[in-house]
């Protein structure tokens, strides 16, 4: 990370369990101060349990929650086709010039998933109908500077709701396009299902410390859409 880059942040997540449906709004850009909510009851339609020893070997960071929790339940979009269209509009500054500048640099940002597993349309005109919206706030909680916001449950899967980028870090200076593209490629891969990684190499790390999508970034959102969605990992015994 460069030097004149604020340091970065602690941010909040929390998860919320309701009959089966999960809304959990994650800035994934902090880290998680709670586990994943257990898996659903057992049903005929519950997917697989897999063991640590063998489900976590060679998939980046799939298994990172794995120090936070004795389980891991995949989330991840089911039934999905086509290309998935990002609504992204300019945030609303006076300034116009440093307005596009953000929109741009977030555009790149969530483009940099394009094709991983999805073909992505980032839509700065609002005139497509959209599967995720990008919505500009000046703030968020505390020291947070981007918020994904999904839900899942046994029946949709996981379903992006939202995604919140702030225009001004909380620090009060205006946030830089280059930290905006790294924020908006993280919340976008928490979109799609990741966790954090543990590596500042990758995009996925709590703090922007990476410049773009690591190889283990792309292995991981591969391997976690080749499981099925809901399949839950259980950690193995420790010596």
């Amino acid at each position: 990370m460069a030097s004149e880059r604020p340091n970065l942040i602690s941010l909040l997540g929390f998860a919320l369990l309701a009959g089966g449906l999960v809304l959990i709004a994650r800035d994934r850009l902090g880290s998680d101060s709670s586990p994943p909510p257990p898996p659903p009851a057992p049903s005929a339609a519950t997917p697989p349990t897999l063991q640590e020893e063998t489900a976590c070997r060679n998939v980046g960071y799939l298994c990172a929650d794995f120090a936070v929790a004795d389980r891991i339940r995949v989330q991840r979009l089911v039934g999905f086709s086509g290309t998935l269209v990002v609504e992204l509009p300019s945030p609303s500054l006076a300034d116009r010039g440093a307005a596009r500048d953000l929109q741009r640099a977030a555009a790149a940002g969530i483009r940099l998933w394009n094709g991983q597993p999805f073909p992505i349309l980032v839509d700065e005109r609002g005139s497509r109908q959209a599967h995720l919206s990008v919505r500009w706030v000046s703030g968020l909680v505390g020291n947070q500077i981007g918020l994904a916001t999904t839900q899942w449950s046994p029946r949709t899967g996981l379903q992006p709701l939202s995604l919140e980028l702030v225009t001004r870090h909380p620090s009060g200076q205006p946030m830089d396009p280059e930290q905006v593209r790294l924020v908006a490629a993280h919340e976008m891969g928490h979109a799609l299902g990741l966790p954090h990684s543990a590596d500042p190499r990758d995009v996925m790390y709590p703090t922007n410390t990476a410049t773009s999508l690591s190889v283990r970034d792309y292995r991981t959102l591969e391997a976690l859409y080749a499981l099925e969605d809901g399949t839950v990992i259980v950690r193995g015994p420790r010596n």
